[in-house]
């Protein structure tokens, strides 16, 4: 059976390890490119994304990992013990701005989340929980959340998604409070985390989901792929992560310009 205790305990301990590595010296020495110009990976990304592997090979040995970089085990299935690895979320923000990044590890055991951790490097905060333990944030219990309207919230909804359909996402932003963009999937479960938004759009790959939404489903955030299909947490999907008033209308909006 699974140590659900030794699991935030090891988690925790590597991601504090990490945070205090990037907070002491977050320079880099190389920066490459992915998919396109603005995906971006640096030597830090690797380098962090290669000692945590590393660490969960070690404590973890029959888990599986999924990771940005590729330095996992590339699983074709969710069974058992999967840890899903973000060594740097927000890498652009690392590179340009220095703040606004963090670094998250989601687990998850036969496909369902049961712990995830993210840490807001440079503001020295880490937020973890899961389903059954609760969510926290440097020890603090999170209360849930109160489940408001639309009208009622601020928004985040992914640039590209703005970019390339705008028509759809700025009638959904018209409905809401307002819209806010932070460039890092951990930062922006963060703020939905605290209350500060409550509603997120965008197409995330399974390490930008994996923590967040493991730690959100304590306390009333819901990810809703957009499309009705299930969540598959081995590809890349468009989903909507909030709570559950907020996240059904902005669903209705959606479906009326589609």
């Amino acid at each position: 059976m699974t140590n659900l205790n030794e699991i935030k305990q090891q988690i925790l301990t590597v991601l504090i390890t990490v945070k205090n590595q990037l907070r002491q010296n977050y320079h880099f020495e190389q920066v490459n490119t992915k998919t396109n110009r603005n995906d971006l990976v640096t030597d830090r990304d690797i380098s962090i994304e290669k000692t945590v592997v590393r660490f969960l090979k070690e404590h973890f040995p029959q888990a599986q990992i999924v990771s940005e970089e590729g330095y996992g085990n590339h699983p074709q299935n969710l069974k058992g013990l999967v840890f899903f690895v973000d060594p740097i979320d927000g890498t652009m923000n690392f590179v340009k701005c220095h703040d606004q990044f963090a670094s998250m590890i989601g687990v998850y055991e036969d496909a369902q989340p049961i712990f995830g951790a993210i840490v807001d490097v440079m503001q020295d905060k880490i937020y973890y929980g899961g389903p059954e333990i609760g969510a926290f944030i440097d020890q603090q219990p999170l209360k849930k959340l109160d489940d408001l309207p639309l009208n009622k919230v601020l928004i985040t909804i992914s640039n590209r998604l703005l970019q390339n359909d705008a028509v759809t996402y700025q009638d959904l932003v018209s409905n809401s409070s307002g819209l806010r963009i932070f460039g890092s999937a951990g930062i922006v479960f963060t703020r939905l985390l605290t209350g500060k938004e409550h509603l997120y759009v965008g197409k995330f790959k399974p390490w930008d989901l994996a923590a967040g939404r493991a730690i959100g489903k304590a306390i009333g955030i819901d990810v809703t792929p957009i499309d009705g299909a299930p969540i598959n947490m081995l590809k890349s999907q468009l989903v909507i992560v909030g709570t559950r008033c907020a996240t059904q209308q902005a669903l209705d909006v959606i479906s009326r310009v589609k």
